[in-house]
Order: C-alpha cells, then structure tokens, then sequence
C-alpha cells in the first residue's frame, strides 16, 4: 500500500518529466539551467531553514582487507580516533530528528566493524533505510544479517577484469567475491545494486569485455564509470590519469553502451556538456554540502563525498550535534566563491564549477574534450 500511495504521489513529477524530455526546447532549457536551479533552490530552503540532507554518507571506519591503489579514503591509515558505538548511535539519532530517510554506510570496509549490525538494526528502528557500500569480499560472513536487516542500495566497486581488478585491490578472489555478493543481495530483493568502475589508462581496454560480462548478469541493476579522481591515494600518481584521448574515448563508449546496458558517468566526473544526457540519466548538479555530506570515521563533517580531507571539516559530531553543523555550516558549498574564467563562461549556468572535489586538483573542467 505504500509503495501505491508514493507512486501516486509521485505521478505529477513523473508526467511532468516526460512532457520535458519529450519537447526540445523545454529540455534543452532544464539542461541549460538545471544546476543553477538546484543551487537556488538549496538557498531557499536554506532560508526558510528546511534544507536538509538527501541522505548522509556515514564512512564506518578507515580499516580495510584491500589496498587499493587509487583509493579516495586513504582506507587503511592507522592511529585514527573512531567513533564509539554509542557517539554513532547518536548520530543516527539526530540525522533522524532532521527527518533524513536514507544513510549510506561506506568505508574503508564497513563489514570490519564489530558493531556494525547494531548500529544498522538502530537506523533501522528509528525508521530509515540504509545503503551498504562494500567491496564484497566479506559479504558471505554475514548473509543472515543482511537478510533480516535489508539494505535499500548495495554498492560495489569493480575496476577491470580479473586479474586486473585483483592487482589493483591488492586481494586475489575480489573480482568473484564480488559478483558472489551482487548475486546475493539480487536473491534477497535488493533493487538497488550498483557498480562504480573507476576508469584509468591499466583498464580502459577492458571496459568493452567488461561491460558483457556485466551485461550478461542481471544482478547488476546500474554501473557507473568515473575517471580517476585525484584524491587519497590516486592525489600523487599522474599515471592513473586519462588523457584526453582516452577521455573522449571513455564518453563515446557510455553514450553508446547506454542502448544495451544502464551504464552513465558518475557525477564526479562533472559537467558534461554535449554529451550531458548521452552519458546520464539527469543533469548535471553538484550537491556538496547542499544535497549530501559525508561524517568520517573520527566524527568530521565533510561537505564533499570524495575528498575526504579533514582541512574542510564543517565540524565534529563529538563536540557538536549533526544538526547544528548542517545548519551552521558548509559556507563554502552555499556561498561559493568562484575564478572568472568560470563566471565568464558560457556553460556556467549548467556546471557552476564542476565538481567540487575534481576542482582540488583542477581537473573539473572538460570543455575542451567535449566542446
């Protein structure tokens, strides 16, 4: 029953898209203006103080049985300070009372945290729903709990074939495991099971036996490619980098993959310009801090889900309630301060800087690969 009463509500919007995907102009001007509303939209909310999270990314812990080379978190890292069970709990409690349905538990490895089911029995009892995004590897140790304690999302991480996603996770059997585990959460009714493919010059190549592999399961229900992001671990090693050759490359191999498979370009990538809504489902905003944030295994706050970097921490949910750091917080995602050569451009209206981790290390601008 209440999945027919959100169907219904949900009616009006899901017509109205169709009317603007269906007329050229009306979608050319969503797509023109699309990011620029989003923002604005986000400042009126915030004004009338109702501006909440779409859901927050929660990263259990920086421990991992991987070591993978482009890794965005560090995972791994030791002598780190994580939250007790008790101050996540909390925390849990007062993304509750801000009345955010959904929290997305990452890592490191989530699954190596000892309290981890606790702590997704309580999101669950306080009435959200939670997304895992795991490497998989261990999923087999807890297929009761995850059984009674069903996720709405599975994320999961496979960059190459075999032997070349083995290598660069440092862990032989992940590339099994991990399908082992997608097949799983597709036997418990899971709607939601996604794999990112982060795209370097070691498996470009690969993308095209990949995508038959994945296309021949249907325990994959979306797959994401994204470019290497130069953060973490991948911050100092210009190797992992894509030309613009193989930029343009991986751009014309989604917008011509999406016919036989549901395959885009993750939002980290940025503004796409013509290739927008060959690439993606919707397009492009960035919701740092005004959609989402991420709270790190120490408690900081970040408004950025990839750069994980705690010199733009917001605050500490040790000393601070969630809420009071949402609200108080993340001026630089609300009041952002851009270069001209940005506000002088043509497409500013629908990229508004691009993503604001790729912008850490100035690779959020790609007009001049798809122009």
């Amino acid at each position: 029953m209440p999945e027919i009463l959100n169907l219904v509500k949900k009616a009006p919007l899901i017509a109205g898209r169709r009317i603007i995907s269906n007329t050229p102009f009306l979608r050319n001007y969503r797509l023109n203006h699309y990011a620029t509303y989003k923002f604005w939209g986000c400042k009126f909310k915030q004004k009338l103080n109702i501006l909440k999270p779409d859901f927050v990314q929660w990263l259990a812990t920086y421990n991992c049985n991987f070591n993978c080379k482009h890794c965005e978190a560090g995972a791994g890292r030791t002598g780190t300070s994580e939250l007790t069970t008790d101050e996540v709990l909390k925390l849990v409690a007062d993304i509750g009372e801000m009345e955010v349905k959904r929290i997305l538990i990452s890592g490191g490895e989530p699954l190596i945290r000892k309290d981890i089911f606790r702590i997704v029995h309580y999101i669950l009892e306080r009435g959200m729903q939670y997304g895992i995004a795991s490497n998989g590897y261990l999923v087999k140790e807890f297929k009761e709990d995850f059984s009674s304690m069903k996720p709405y999302l599975f994320w999961t991480s496979i960059d190459g074939l075999e032997r070349t996603n083995d290598e660069i996770r440092g862990k032989k059997g992940a590339f099994r495991n991990c399908f082992e585990a997608l097949e799983f959460f597709k036997s418990i009714g899971v709607k939601n099971r996604i794999v990112n493919t982060v795209v370097f010059p070691g498996n470009i190549e690969e993308l095209l036996e990949l995508k038959k592999i994945i296309a021949n399961l249907d325990a994959v229900t979306s797959w994401k490619l994204t470019p290497v992001i130069p953060v973490g671990r991948a911050k100092e090693n210009e190797k992992m980098n894509l030309t613009k050759e193989q930029m343009r490359y991986l751009l014309d191999f989604v917008k011509n993959s999406r016919k036989e498979i549901n395959v885009e370009i993750k939002e980290d990538a940025g503004y796409l310009g013509c290739f927008a809504l060959s690439n993606r489902s919707k397009p492009f905003f960035c919701g740092a801090g005004l959609t989402r944030c991420s709270v790190m295994p120490d408690g900081e706050v970040l408004g950025c889900q990839i750069a994980y970097d705690n010199r733009f921490s917001e605050g500490n949910v040790k000393f601070k309630s969630f809420k009071e750091i949402w609200k108080k917080g993340f001026s630089r995602f609300r009041n952002p301060q851009f270069i001209k050569v940005c506000l002088d451009c043509q497409y500013f209206d629908s990229c508004r800087g691009g993503c604001w981790g790729m912008r850490l290390g100035n690779r959020h601008c790609l007009k001049e690969i798809w122009e």
